[in-house]
């Protein structure tokens, strides 16, 4: 028997991901997904008479005017829409200190959401970030769409430097994007300033951050000295994680950067929600749906 190749593995983690991430898609969220992210707008449906209770806004004054009795008019949902998910696949994010790397879990999160909106009938497209926008495959639907977009995600290994956001936002903001619910997953490293680039994007589209995150980027360990590395430059780094002013400082400046994220994704409308290597992405993420539901 042949032995497996590199391909061989990679088609087989495409089939094992689109197994278990379309039982959860269809067990598990289909519906808090559809509840959390609403269609785009509405469009007309009918209209009939008028009952006590209807809000006035709704009454079409045309109709009521010919008939001569007051009638409202009544409007389906807008769920035909496009859906954009997309993968920073920075070398920050081949790290992970617990029970995954930061790409798996960016991977699965992605894949999630692709299967999630395909569940939904809603077109959806891949955007895979590295420095720049680097891979664009444009909205369609169905199962072997969704299927190609998983294999897309898979078969993409974390290098480069963290995404350029001007460039991102800008790539987002150009005519060829069609207006879309943006679900954006990003590593906790990226680099974000609050700039007309932001705004005009989240201006045209609906932009949710997924950021993904590990413990050791928050609180060193006592560990003595310790060469890090930061896998984007190769830069290596002698920190002496045995001294309490250190380790307190690098929580600090952690702390700050995710202050500074949510702060500036928020003054831009951006929804954010923030996963771990550390626990099971599951119940944070229903949290997170439940929370735009109720909204």
């Amino acid at each position: 028997m042949p032995a497996a190749t590199p391909l061989d593995a990679l088609i087989e983690k495409a089939r094992r991901l689109e197994l278990g991430s379309r039982h959860r898609a269809r067990s598990r969220y289909a519906g808090l997904y559809s509840s959390a992210f609403k269609g785009q707008g509405i469009e007309f449906a009918d209209v009939r008479e008028y009952a006590p209770g209807d809000d006035v806004r709704h009454i079409d004054w045309n109709v009521s005017a010919r008939s001569g009795t007051l009638h409202v008019k009544t409007m389906n949902e807008e769920r035909d829409r496009s859906v954009l998910v997309v993968l920073d696949t920075s070398a920050t994010l081949d790290f992970g200190s617990v029970r995954r790397t930061k790409f798996d879990l960016a991977v699965e999160l992605a894949s999630l959401f692709i299967l999630l909106a395909f569940q939904a009938r809603d077109r959806v497209s891949l955007l895979l970030a590295g420095s720049r926008p680097d891979r664009y495959v444009p909205p369609a639907k169905g199962w072997i769409h969704a299927s190609r977009l998983i294999r897309e995600v898979v078969s993409r290994a974390p290098a480069g430097a963290p995404p350029e956001m001007e460039q991102l936002w800008s790539f987002l903001s150009s005519p060829g994007i069609p207006r879309s619910l943006v679900l954006a997953v990003l590593d906790f490293h990226v680099h974000l300033e609050p700039t007309s680039a932001l705004g005009a994007a989240s201006r045209k589209h609906e932009i949710v951050a997924l950021f993904v995150s590990d413990p050791r980027e928050f609180r060193l360990p006592q560990a003595g000295r310790v060469r890090l590395r930061d896998p984007a430059t190769g830069t290596v780094s002698l920190v002496r994680t045995g001294r309490a002013r250190v380790r307190a400082e690098f929580e600090r400046a952690a702390e700050e950067r995710r202050a500074r994220l949510r702060a500036t994704f928020a003054a831009s409308g951006v929804d954010c929600a923030e996963f771990t290597t550390s626990e099971d992405y599951e119940p944070s993420l229903r949290r997170f749906l439940q929370r735009r539901s109720m909204r």
